[in-house]
């Protein structure tokens, strides 16, 4: 879920309009209309979910997995469309639950972040939404 800043794109010179970071962005709405109604099966939802809870300390439901994902529906169609172990759809499952519960994206190496002290936000921000109702 990678989301740049408007300033970035209207930085850049006439070359980017045309190639690269265009292209790609295009390729992926096309793959999103394609797989728009697609959802993943139970299998590959109980080894998301297992994954979330090793990595992140999120302990959901496949329930509540199905739920929050349904509010990302491109993650959720690529997920059903890739099937479980493709790196990029562990990206996008990592990307849901940090924008679910903090509004933002999973930290990635470049970031100047203290993956500590982000856990335990993240943690925190996944207790607080356990007690909304389902």
């Amino acid at each position: 879920m990678y989301i740049t800043v408007p300033p970035k794109i209207a930085g850049w010179s006439e070359q980017p309009r045309t190639e690269g970071y265009l292209q790609n962005r295009l390729a992926i709405l096309k793959h999103a209309l394609e797989n728009a109604n697609k959802v993943p099966d139970e299998g590959t939802i109980a080894e998301a979910v297992q994954f979330i809870s090793d990595v992140s300390d999120v302990l959901l439901s496949p329930s509540q997995f199905s739920r929050i994902f349904d509010l990302y529906p491109y993650a959720e169609a690529k997920i059903a469309d890739y099937g479980w172990g493709d790196t990029e759809v562990r990206e996008a499952v990592l990307d849901v639950v940090a924008n679910a519960f903090l509004g933002t994206r999973w930290p990635i190496g470049i970031d100047d972040c203290d993956v500590e002290v982000f856990a335990q936000r993240r943690r925190f921000a996944a207790g607080i939404a356990a007690s909304v109702p389902a």
